[in-house]
């Protein structure tokens, strides 16, 4: 018995490969005016720091203890980022990353708080391990809401891709 238990569990766990990614999110960050304004909501893979600046800012405050990307972090990483913008602050929560046949999953639960006098961008950043990714799929509250698909080259190296036409 114990051993047909044991087959039935190999057999279950190894046909998806469904692997779970370590991933580390970030804050202190100010999403530039310049990228994508008009958008509702913006998804986006970095994969270094120079576009990385041409998405985010540093936001300095008093006593800030924010977690912030360490300088070599595209050595080794990439970015995978949520923006939504309008009139409501925004809280996120990741609740896993995944990578299937190549494919990563950013699964996240929103909140938000209208905000009828102001208008916020408010990101998610997170770090996910380099891969021969194919496309990262965001699942926003167990929706799918935005598949970015990513050539060899971006997934490994390249610039920012936001999943445009």
């Amino acid at each position: 018995m114990s051993q047909m238990l044991f087959v039935l569990l190999f057999c279950a766990s190894s046909a998806g490969d469904v692997a779970n990614l370590s991933f580390d999110t970030y804050s202190g960050y100010f999403v530039s005016n310049k990228f994508e304004p008009d958008a509702a909501e913006s998804f986006v893979v970095i994969t270094d720091q120079a576009q990385f600046d041409k998405v985010f800012g540093v936001a300095f405050v008093m006593r800030d203890k924010s977690h912030r990307l360490p300088k070599d972090a595209f050595k080794s990483n990439a970015v995978v980022a949520v923006i939504k913008r309008g009139h409501a602050l925004w809280e996120y929560k990741v609740e896993g990353v995944t990578v299937e046949q190549g494919v990563v999953q950013l699964r996240y639960a929103v909140t938000s708080k209208s905000t009828p006098e102001t208008t916020f961008a408010c990101p998610l950043i997170l770090s996910v391990p380099r891969g021969e990714y194919k496309a990262v799929t965001f699942v926003e509250d167990g929706k799918l809401v935005k598949t970015v698909k990513l050539t060899r080259n971006q997934a490994e190296n390249g610039p920012a891709n936001t999943g445009a036409p």
